[in-house]
């Protein structure tokens, strides 16, 4: 695919993912005392996005083929896992969101590209939203996570990385913190997110010859 090509095809892309979730806000209201309850059991839901040219940015960081298994813990609506699946040949895209409602509305969209792209799904690819606690799911197949981590408390970061380090086939993991994993730091890279310009640690395990 030629240059001209792929900035259509990215642009088409972009435009879709803007109309799936056109009046669609991954921002909620906490209940009273909600907020440090969930701070108690390490999750954390305060919300905010990497923006699409960024998560792009990443992808260019990565090689990525058709057998890799994409997880974003604490995926919020479910863009980045959907562009994932559009922007490169992973086998699998899963998102893994603590809200409810989030994870309701990240299912629909996901209910909507399966109905209207069936083509995207052959050879048993995978586009799910599941709603949980990470640190209590199996990610062991994953090759490729992505956590948008700047709320997460020092504790979090490092039973994640305690979870990463468990996972046999992971080769790289794309944080806005700094982890303890004992997969090496490769490089940090400014991202632009709705909140602020961020930067992500992207590690990389050596590849094993």
């Amino acid at each position: 695919m030629g240059n001209e090509a792929k900035l259509e095809f990215d642009q088409i892309c972009e435009n879709y993912i803007n109309a799936l979730y056109q009046g669609t806000t991954g921002f909620i209201s906490y209940k009273a005392g909600e907020k440090e309850a969930n701070a108690k059991n390490n999750i954390y839901l305060t919300y905010g996005e990497i923006l699409y040219p960024s998560v792009n940015t990443l992808i260019e960081h990565l090689e990525i083929n058709n057998q890799d298994i994409f997880y974003d813990l604490g995926s919020g609506i479910g863009k980045v896992a959907l562009q994932f699946l559009l922007k490169t040949p992973v086998k699998k895209a899963y998102g893994i969101e603590a809200s409810d409602g989030r994870h309701q509305q990240a299912e629909k969209v996901y209910r909507t590209v399966r109905q209207e792209f069936p083509e995207l799904f052959s050879g048993d690819r995978e586009l799910k939203s599941s709603r949980g606690n990470f640190l209590e799911m199996d990610i062991s197949d994953a090759t490729i996570v992505y956590t948008c981590s700047t709320c997460f408390s020092d504790e979090l970061l490092n039973s994640l990385s305690q979870v990463f380090d468990r996972c046999p086939n992971l080769k790289y993991i794309l944080s806005m913190k700094e982890l303890s994993s004992k997969i090496p730091l490769d490089r940090i890279i400014e991202v632009d997110c709705t909140w602020d310009k961020s930067k992500c640690h992207i590690y990389s395990r050596p590849v094993q010859v």
